[in-house]
């Protein structure tokens, strides 16, 4: 039996997203477990998003932003406003499973201490997507995330807390950089089902993560900002940039 302490306010920055901005709303309009609110920032698009976003009427939250300012200062806006138990974040130009609320919701229920919880997602049609009977929940060691970014933003959910924002500075990385802080300080909860479709491969062309070079000084921008969570992590730093510019020059020299 789901709690009705949880309830899932969903954040979707959206810029220029007039050809899929209504998908993406429409596959949380159509959840098996109601979505309590959903807020989408329009980051100063100069296309039809503003008007197909109104056009969900008071179903929408829509926060309109005057000038471009990048996710994590759109996101950042979301989060100020929403209401819910737990955020559920969600790119405008991605889709989810109609039960991702749905099961999300029962492991939350069940399990109340839980403040960060993602899956894994998919690139073919979500609605071919078979949902297993048992689900498993797996903890992610903190480790695992100093080795790389293993949560796709669209794929994750995080209690409701003023202390879980993004880095209004940061462009590129930034929810590399939020689940680095969330995760030492709380722990991260798995499950292997793809729930979420995204649009396009991680580091493929089009998009923020476009941008391969811009993309790895963020993540190396992420490691440096470890140190204010714990002058520990300051020695390890030499490790974690040479591993870092490693994967970066390998891949490239690879063709990834």
């Amino acid at each position: 039996m789901l709690s009705e302490d949880i309830r899932f306010s969903v954040v979707i920055p959206a810029f220029n997203a007039g050809h899929t901005i209504e998908q993406t709303i429409d596959s949380v309009l159509r959840q098996t477990h109601a979505a309590y609110e959903i807020i989408v920032v329009n980051d100063a698009s100069s296309d039809k998003t503003g008007k197909l976003i109104e056009s969900f009427g008071e179903r929408v939250k829509h926060i309109e932003l005057l000038q471009n300012c990048g996710g994590s200062i759109a996101r950042n806006k979301g989060l100020e406003v929403a209401t819910g138990s737990h955020v559920a974040f969600l790119d405008a130009d991605d889709l989810w499973h109609e039960r991702k609320l749905e099961i999300t919701a029962s492991i939350l229920s069940a399990k109340t201490d839980i403040s960060f919880l993602y899956h894994s997602y998919t690139l073919q049609d979500i609605n071919t997507i078979d949902i297993p009977d048992g689900v498993i929940l797996y903890q992610t060691p903190f480790v695992k995330f100093l080795i790389r970014n293993p949560v796709a933003t669209p794929c994750a959910i995080v209690r409701n807390d003023s202390a879980f924002r993004f880095e209004p500075s940061m462009r590129y990385t930034e929810d590399y950089d939020l689940w680095l802080r969330i995760a030492y300080k709380h722990k991260a909860y798995f499950i292997d089902i793809p729930l979420t479709q995204i649009s396009r491969p991680v580091l493929s062309e089009g998009g923020l993560s476009g941008n391969k070079w811009k993309m790895r000084k963020g993540e190396l921008r992420a490691y440096s900002r470890l140190v204010k969570l714990n002058p520990v992590f300051l020695p390890l730093l030499p490790f974690l940039y040479s591993y870092s510019l490693g994967k970066h020059f390998y891949k490239k020299i690879s063709g990834n």
